[in-house]
């Protein structure tokens, strides 16, 4: 029996012969990366996600904002805003008909669409040979106008209009701030009158007292007209020619206190004309637009998203190529 060895008793000697062998299972547990040394096995459970911050809300467009992605359904054309003012221009392929809303009399009317104008004589008399201004509209024999939005109480109004033939039973009014029976007139830019008041200002230019027949450039390039409403004051020039420059001459100009806002257009009758480069600029009609905006959205018609940015686009230049690395490099070769 001397030869035969027996285990201990741990009973009898207080000792812990698993000891090695716990030591054993831990050493092959971290060689086999079940636990990372300097850290316990629930230290991860411990480890809490940190919530993520929660998206921030866009901010709504402003009625500025809204008013230039819906320029088209207020105003007709893109409407340009800034720093409180806003600006149209009206170039001649219908966007004049969504602006405004016309009406002829017999035969007569006013077409938005130059390429409308069917006739060989209007198109010879009215467009043809205007070589100043882009064509944005065409009045025949007789009808009226009015814009869809309204001007507030500081404008400028620009255009050029060409008249080959004037008489004595011609009439043409510029309507200005029209709402219903209130509204300021210019008959063809040689007065202004304030109907609510009853009030009429004639021009104390003699030249432009006579006939508008007498005085008008019935030239292919017409002639330049700019009506002004600023501080209370209204005004009305024409371009005449000086030699070989052009110069504007206010006509008429009188006070008119607090006006309100209101429509613009014209009414003619006896008379056929075109008018080109029409431009108007004035204060933004912010209580306008806002009522609009509401009839829009109520509709399902606005559009309330900005456009997403494009990627600006990549550098014109030779692009530089990097070696190809398909073909072997020989001093490559002669250094190994």
């Amino acid at each position: 029996m001397s030869g035969l060895r027996f285990l201990r008793n741990p009973a009898a000697t207080g000792g812990t012969p698993w000891a090695p062998v716990l030591l054993l299972f831990a050493a092959v547990a971290l060689s086999a990366g079940l636990c990372t040394p300097g850290t316990s096995a629930w230290a991860a459970e411990d480890k809490k996600e940190k919530p993520k911050k929660p998206a921030a809300k866009a901010k709504p467009l402003t009625v500025e904002q809204l008013a230039g992605l819906n320029g088209v359904a207020l105003f007709g054309v893109p409407v340009k805003i800034n720093k409180g003012r806003f600006t149209l221009i009206y170039p001649g392929t219908g966007e004049f008909d969504k602006g405004f809303t016309s009406k002829g009399r017999g035969r007569g009317g006013v077409l938005g669409k130059i390429s409308d104008v069917k006739s060989a004589v209007f198109r010879k008399n009215l467009i043809d040979g205007h070589t100043k201004g882009k064509a944005t509209l065409v009045g025949m024999l007789a009808g009226s106008t009015l814009s869809n939005f309204e001007l507030v109480d500081d404008y400028k109004i620009s255009f050029r209009m060409r008249i080959p033939q004037l008489t004595g039973r011609s009439r043409f009014a510029f309507l200005l701030n029209h709402q219903g029976s209130s509204f300021v007139q210019t008959n063809f830019f040689q007065d202004v009158v304030i109907a609510s008041k009853k009030i009429q200002v004639r021009t104390k230019n003699r030249k432009f007292a006579a006939p508008a027949y007498r005085w008008f450039d019935k030239g292919p390039q017409g002639m330049p007209v700019v009506i002004t409403f600023k501080a209370g004051k209204l005004a009305v020039s024409v371009g005449m020619l000086n030699g070989k420059k052009e110069e504007m001459v206010e006509v008429v100009s009188t006070e008119v206190k607090d006006p309100p806002p209101g429509k613009v257009g014209f009414l003619f009758s006896g008379v056929s004309f075109m008018i080109s480069s029409l431009r108007i600029e004035g204060k933004f009609p912010k209580a306008w637009v806002e009522k609009e905006i509401a009839v829009l959205k109520k509709a399902g018609k606005l559009v309330a998203k900005l456009p997403e940015k494009k990627a600006p686009p990549p550098l014109k230049g030779s692009v530089k190529r990097g070696p190809d690395l398909s073909k072997p490099d020989p001093e490559a070769e002669d250094e190994l």
